[in-house]
């Protein structure tokens, strides 16, 4: 079974790890974008340590359980979101988007799946700029886990009002 154990920041834009902010701006410049970030609403940074139990409820080598972790940034504006992982021990970030006009969210707590994995975030449905599951213009569920924090609270509440505004 795993288990992850997140926490979420509100973080300002300048203060995002440097090969993460390298990984967007490549983003940006691949997919010419432009300054959508000019008018960001809010910015959250969430660490992910995930706990394996092993075969038998062990866990890891010698009952130790081994965590993987990784970091994730999720900056909103009023039309774009924009998504970066960097997973532990690498030196490199990447990154996706996507307009919110196109995207539809799901809270994870009102899902079928949190009666299986019970978990904190949201699943973000749409056509992604960038490298997420199929390339081109496939339709793509992505997970967005969160901690329990109020930054992550007030970044759902801002998602699902952004969204609900581009469909007036």
């Amino acid at each position: 079974m795993i288990t992850w154990i997140r926490t979420t920041r509100e973080l300002a834009l300048e203060n995002i790890r440097p090969e993460m902010t390298a990984a967007i701006q490549e983003h940006f410049d691949t997919y010419n974008l432009g300054p959508i970030l000019k008018d960001y609403s809010i910015c959250i940074e969430t660490a992910a340590n995930q706990q394996k139990k092993g075969l038998f409820g062990g866990g890891g080598v010698g009952g130790i359980k081994i965590p993987k972790s990784n970091v994730q940034v999720s900056i909103l504006t009023p039309t774009w979101l924009v998504h970066c992982v960097q997973q532990e021990g690498q030196n490199y970030a990447a990154a996706v988007s996507i307009p919110l006009e196109s995207a539809t969210v799901e809270d994870y707590r009102n899902t079928p799946d949190y009666n299986m994995i019970k978990d904190c975030g949201v699943y973000i449905t749409g056509i992604f700029t960038g490298k997420v599951g199929l390339q081109g213009n496939t339709l793509t569920r992505y997970f967005i886990g969160l901690g329990e924090e109020a930054a992550a609270n007030e970044f759902k509440e801002f998602l699902f009002k952004f969204i609900q505004k581009t469909r007036k």
